[in-house]
């Protein structure tokens, strides 16, 4: 899971250009299986979030991916305007993240050992790689309606997304 902020400025059609591009050569090396991004529907330190889903959490140490990906892999132009940008990789009893168009999945992230355990119906992701910056991440996804109201509690981040396309994999 990669998250960030970037600016909502007149390049944003760019940038999603990019991004698709981005997703493109990702979905090309061995392993990457399917890449979907969101977007919060509130104010977040990271509102957008791209999921990708791996058959193994080697791919991301394997050549394939060390040659031609990660944080360097971003074109400087919007590079420079990506902050708050993380990467966890994650583990859990969970088949697939795509969300149907009119869907929705709601984060929460817990940010200490000591913070409440996630709320009933919550599936718990793991963080097994990559940047580590939260303890557990839990994961609800929903095919239509709304999210359940639930807010951030001691310790939590709570986020809200809708997905801005479909999920993609590889060609």
């Amino acid at each position: 899971m990669v998250e960030m902020h970037y600016p909502l400025d007149d390049d944003r059609e760019a940038f999603n250009g990019f991004y698709h591009k981005h997703i493109t050569m990702l979905l090309s090396i061995d392993g990457f299986l399917s890449a979907q991004r969101y977007e919060c529907t509130h104010e977040a330190r990271s509102p957008f979030l791209a999921v990708y889903r791996l058959n193994d959490p080697a791919v991301m140490t394997s050549e394939g991916y060390t040659s031609r990906a990660g944080r360097d892999s971003v074109d400087p132009v919007f590079k420079a305007k990506m902050t708050n940008w993380d990467r966890n990789l994650v583990q859990g009893d969970i088949e697939d993240m795509d969300v149907a168009d009119n869907g929705w999945m709601v984060l929460i992230d817990r940010l200490s050992a000591d913070s409440a355990p996630l709320p009933e119906g919550f599936t718990s992701l793991s963080i097994v790689g990559l940047d580590a910056t939260i303890v557990e991440r839990g994961v609800m996804i929903g095919q239509d309606g709304s999210p359940p109201d639930i807010s951030d509690a001691e310790d939590w981040i709570v986020r809200r997304f809708r997905p801005v396309h479909a999920p993609r994999h590889p060609a």
